[in-house]
């Protein structure tokens, strides 16, 4: 996970600038972290099968997304899905206020 984390942010632009910009606090959308987060499990996956997938890498993935789920879900559930996910649908005094 720490070598596709470093080479998911090595490739630049988008990939690069959105994991940043949670980092700094500029981007406090949760949703963006989720799929940023799937982004770099999925694309480390993809790094194992690309030269030819093996019995022994695909178990190697499932592991991977296994242990990537196994840090975001308990995430989310502690946030509150209805809160990450459809903030819009939660009531104003739960919410944080607006940014700009």
């Amino acid at each position: 996970m720490r070598e596709a984390c470093f080479d998911y942010l090595s490739l630049g632009g988008v990939f690069s600038n959105g994991p940043v910009a949670l980092l700094s606090g500029l981007n406090p959308r949760p949703l963006s972290l989720v799929m940023h987060f799937f982004a770099v499990a999925i694309y480390g996956v993809g790094r194992l099968l690309l030269p030819f997938p093996s019995p022994k890498r695909l178990w190697i993935g499932a592991r991977l997304i296994s242990s990537a789920s196994s840090i975001i879900f308990p995430i989310i559930k502690a946030e509150g899905v209805r809160q990450m996910f459809f903030p819009a649908t939660v009531p104003a005094y739960y919410r944080a206020p607006p940014t700009k």
